[in-house]
């Protein structure tokens, strides 16, 4: 079959699916009375169907479009690094939040992470500056979503970038705007259905090229790049692919070491219980008892779909190194770099080779996408209108009223995010991990500690948000941005030998240690939620 039939093959599907979807949305709006069925669906949606959104929010473009392009471009390890953290990130957050967080939903109408921050420590000032760590993550995180998305659709539909990204803008947008929590429930259950059918069919496609793992290790094993100098993207040696520790000396300058501790220790697996977007899906529970599902659910989605897609990046890699081979040439020739892999794979193989197969891997990588979009929306606007402007500074706001700002807020949030993704960056993995480490280092130290120690306070708690918050950010808009991009910056690389942990790693770090210090030095103040979960605290008088 020729490319053009097969991309019209592939677009066909997508727009069934985007019909699909839109549908639902409109569907929904007549489901939403009031903030609270727009913000957590009324706390009526059954905990499968949580349990798979929160996976496909955590798998997301990184992982089904980014993760394989780093993979096949600097080394197999990360298959295993960054993703296997992760899978115990959901029973973790489950054991030392998740109960206390839906327990205490209705009683004193929690919806946001802030919220649970607010009622816990008291005081409004950790919930602005846990509201402020949340945008400046959502607005990395969420342009690594539709830098993805404009890849895919602009090679898919023949469009401009960013004419392809402000598409999959507008198409969540629609969505969670008129349906709110109910659509969002709905329709990733739909989107990471479509993940697990298309990180089955990646494991096929890829065994029928590759003739089994042990076969495709050995002749990547086996490669010597055969031209002189450096060797192009995906054509290293493969020895040193292959070698770990090597390409983590490589891309992080030495700080192979620090690698581990921020990502495997810190920010993969505790820093998940500070992915908003991810946790605040439990106040959206039917019955609390049933959270353990939750977690499980989370833990094995994740566990199947992320590591098939990685599975992809190491496919390419032994295809690219075949004898006489033109792949990497190929990919090189889209002018996208390591992201071009799975547009490459999707589009240009496979839209020649098997269309329709190419369609529904390329509806997995949009429904990861979606997946996380939609929350992000719905979080960076209510952190702007119910964190900080009503639940701070106008308190007697009506529930329409609050509704109606919530839906603004979005927009510019939206707004915001388009800007951002007109300026995307090299690699999707990257953008993906500020964000990561950002949510994790404003909010996992306090959450964490907030079930477990009984000695926190309202100054340990605000003082521990804010330091995490700023330390993640500045380290990161100052330092880790590529050196063309800040006054100081090293990039990801540079970055790791200068400082040996993550940005985020440090924030989550110093968060913790800021709220022991404060709280054994400040009066006990706390929020009523405290008394709650430390019921063996006596309330002050």
């Amino acid at each position: 079959m020729d490319l053009a039939t097969g991309k019209l093959i592939e677009a066909a599907i997508m727009v069934v699916w985007i019909i699909l979807i839109l549908g639902i949305g409109v569907w929904s709006r007549s489901k939403v009375k009031g903030s609270g069925e727009f913000m957590v669906g009324g706390r009526t949606i059954p905990v499968w169907m949580l349990g798979m959104w929160s996976a496909g929010a955590s798998v997301s473009a990184w992982a089904f479009f980014g993760l394989p392009g780093g993979i096949y471009a600097s080394g197999a390890w990360q298959h295993w690094a960054i993703c296997t953290p992760m899978i115990i990130g959901f029973p973790i957050t489950i054991l030392f939040l998740g109960r206390w967080m839906r327990v205490s939903a209705k009683k004193y109408n929690l919806m946001t992470m802030p919220d649970f921050l607010g009622e816990v420590y008291g005081g409004k000032w950790i919930r602005v500056f846990a509201a402020i760590g949340i945008l400046i993550a959502c607005v990395f995180y969420s342009t690594a979503q539709f830098k993805a998305i404009g890849v895919l659709f602009g090679a898919l539909f023949n469009l401009p970038y960013v004419a392809a990204a402000a598409l999959g803008i507008a198409i969540s947008a629609v969505y969670i705007l008129l349906g709110g929590f109910v659509a969002g429930a709905i329709i990733n259950t739909l989107n990471v259905s479509m993940m697990i059918v298309a990180s089955l069919l990646a494991v096929g496609i890829g065994y029928s090229w590759t003739g089994g793992y042990s076969n495709m290790m050995s002749t990547i094993a086996n490669y010597v790049y055969p031209g002189g100098g450096a060797a192009p993207m995906g054509l290293m040696n493969g020895a040193a692919w292959l070698n770990q520790d090597y390409a983590l000396t490589g891309a992080a300058a030495g700080g192979a070491w620090g690698f581990w501790i921020s990502w495997c220790v810190l920010l993969s697996s505790f820093g998940l219980v500070g992915q908003a977007a991810i946790v605040q899906k439990l106040y959206g529970v039917k019955k609390p008892n049933s959270l353990w599902l939750w977690g499980l659910l989370g833990g094995v989605v994740f566990g199947l779909t992320c590591p098939a897609y990685c599975y992809l990046g190491e496919v390419t890699k032994y295809l690219a190194v075949l004898p006489g081979s033109t792949v990497a040439s190929e990919i090189i020739n889209l002018g996208l770099g390591a992201d071009g892999v799975i547009a490459w794979l999707t589009v240009n193989k496979l839209g020649v080779e098997s269309p329709v197969l190419g369609g529904l891997l390329i509806a997995g990588v949009l429904g990861a996408a979606w997946s996380t979009i939609d929350g992000f929306l719905m979080m960076g606007g209510a952190a702007i209108a119910r964190d900080i402007v009503n639940k701070c500074f106008r308190p007697n706001w009506t529930d329409k009223q609050l509704l109606r700002n919530l839906r603004i807020s979005m927009l510019i949030v939206g707004a915001v995010i388009v800007i951002e993704t007109m300026f995307p960056a090299d690699l999707i993995t990257w953008l993906a991990a500020i964000g990561w480490a950002q949510f994790a280092a404003t909010l996992a130290p306090a959450l964490l500690l907030a079930t477990t120690w009984k000695g926190v306070t309202k100054a340990g708690g605000t003082a521990g948000v804010f330091v995490g918050l700023v330390v993640a950010a500045v380290m990161t808009l100052v330092w880790r941005l590529p050196p063309s991009s800040t006054p100081f910056g090293l990039g990801t690389g540079g970055f790791m030998k200068t400082f040996y942990l993550d940005a985020g790693a440090w924030g989550m770090i110093l968060g913790f240690i800021t709220i022991v210090v404060v709280s054994l030095a400040t009066k006990k103040e706390r929020g009523p939620l405290y008394y709650d979960i430390h019921k063996d605290v006596p309330k002050p008088q």
